[in-house]
């Protein structure tokens, strides 16, 4: 099973765990608060009763993040080109770097446009650098590339066949990609991974082109 296979298993049993945890933790903290009109206010048994109530309220936050990473947030999808808002983020975020770390940024010669959450997207860039950043321990180079690619049936199983924007990243180490993920399959599209040893770790996310949208090449 492939880096690319796990993590949609992961996703898949994530949304299902978030979905029931949810239901539990509602269920309990519906129940505690009518047990607690029947109490004295500030009595003992109103405190703890209060306790569980928080207890439960960290758990619902614990399932909100869980679907985040299942995909099942809510999006703001509208049509951007891709091309203009990974170079307009990345030219933004480069007086922000530590010294001794440089973004090599390849973007393509013409417009990209998909339908997704342009917010979201630049959030899933933000968090891919910066998980680069802390894993090169103070120099290094994260190298990001933007192109579009066709997908046969056969090429991939994971994708519907059609045309796509490609975001590649390099870096010299792992990543934590749970939200990232979550985002991309959400938005249609995929992440892949491939980590070698001597020769870093590379992610790309695939995104579709919308039909909205004309790209060249």
């Amino acid at each position: 099973m492939s880096d690319t296979d796990k993590m949609t298993a992961l996703v898949q049993l994530s949304g299902v765990v978030a979905h029931e945890l949810n239901n539990i933790f509602t269920a309990v903290i519906g129940n505690l608060s009518l047990l607690d009109d029947q109490l004295e206010h500030g009595s003992e048994p109103a405190l703890v009763i209060g306790e569980v109530v928080r207890t439960a309220q960290r758990g619902i936050a614990l399932s909100a993040k869980l679907q985040t990473f299942a995909g099942r947030q809510p999006l703001k999808r509208k049509h951007i080109d891709i091309n203009r808002s990974v170079v307009d983020f990345v030219n933004g975020i480069r007086a922000h770097l530590p010294r001794g770390i440089e973004i090599v940024l390849i973007p393509m010669s013409y417009p990209g446009v998909s339908f997704v959450d342009d917010d979201k997207l630049r959030d899933t860039i933000d968090e891919l650098v910066k998980n680069a950043v802390t894993a090169m321990n103070g120099t290094g180079k994260v190298f990001i590339d933007i192109r579009t690619r066709k997908f046969l049936t056969e090429d991939s199983s994971d994708l519907k066949p059609g045309a796509y924007i490609g975001i590649r990243t390099n870096v010299n180490s792992g990543w934590g990609l749970s939200n990232c993920f979550g985002f991309v399959r959400q938005s249609g599209g995929t992440m892949t991974i491939d980590s070698r040893p001597g020769h870093g770790t590379s992610v790309e996310i695939f995104l579709p082109v919308s039909l909205e949208g004309a790209i060249a090449g």
